[in-house]
């Protein structure tokens, strides 16, 4: 009996020892590889499955993770809030190797914030003229204040006012001119596709099969909401 219950205290022991270690270890691997996944400097991750021991089947029940500083090709996304649930996972990998392979997800909910110092050195960046871009974000509005050169040769001063939008049909989300200045005087669309359109972030390229739920203007920042559901 004493010999009995010496091996289920050992048993009980070990279970318990798994339910606090294995959560802290598969999570951490998680974080590693969402941080590979995404481009981001850093990755807070939480895995939840009960009982934890499960959690070596490579399936979870929930995963949560913050990434900060994600590099989105030339867009810097200062948060990304991730929640994934009915996650299936290649566990050897996962473990090994820290490569997060997802090979399946019932639901995700990816809520992204773009500050305007943001996104006013992506265009900076990225759209060919543009120099010393200035952006200010309040609710509702975008405006860009910015010198663009024509040509190589010719420089105006540039204001922009306009709106982040999401294209379900692109999965993409873009920056749309509603109003165009040049040298303070208001004009047509005579930038083109130069600036009434620009491409911020193609959601495809993401691994979470994510897609535009809303956008929401606030002061200094948008915060884009998207999710997997149809």
């Amino acid at each position: 009996m004493k010999r009995l219950t010496t091996i289920i205290l050992f048993i009980t022991m070990v279970l318990a020892a798994v339910e606090i270690v294995l959560p802290k270890v598969v999570s951490d691997a998680v974080a590693q590889g969402l941080r590979d996944l995404t481009g981001s400097k850093q990755v807070v991750a939480k895995v939840d499955k009960s009982p934890a021991i499960f959690m070596l089947g490579g399936k979870f029940d929930r995963v949560s993770a913050d990434a900060s500083d994600v590099k989105a090709d030339k867009l810097t996304i200062r948060n990304m809030h991730i929640t994934l649930t009915g996650v299936a996972v290649d566990i050897q990998s996962l473990l090994t190797n820290r490569t997060l392979v997802l090979q399946k997800v019932d639901d995700a909910v990816i809520t992204t914030t773009i500050t305007q110092e943001e996104l006013a050195a992506f265009l900076n960046s990225s759209v060919k003229g543009v120099k010393n871009a200035a952006v200010t974000i309040t609710p509702g509005k975008v405006e860009v204040s910015s010198v663009l050169t024509l040509g190589g040769i010719a420089r105006v001063d540039v204001k922009l006012e306009g709106r982040i939008a999401g294209d379900r049909e692109n999965h993409s989300i873009k920056f749309v001119t509603d109003r165009f200045w040049l040298n303070n005087t208001p004009v047509g669309n005579i930038g083109g596709s130069l600036l009434t359109e620009v491409l911020l972030l193609d959601l495809k390229k993401l691994p979470f099969g994510v897609n535009v739920r809303d956008i929401v203007m606030e002061q200094g920042q948008v915060v884009i909401y998207t999710d997997n559901r149809k």
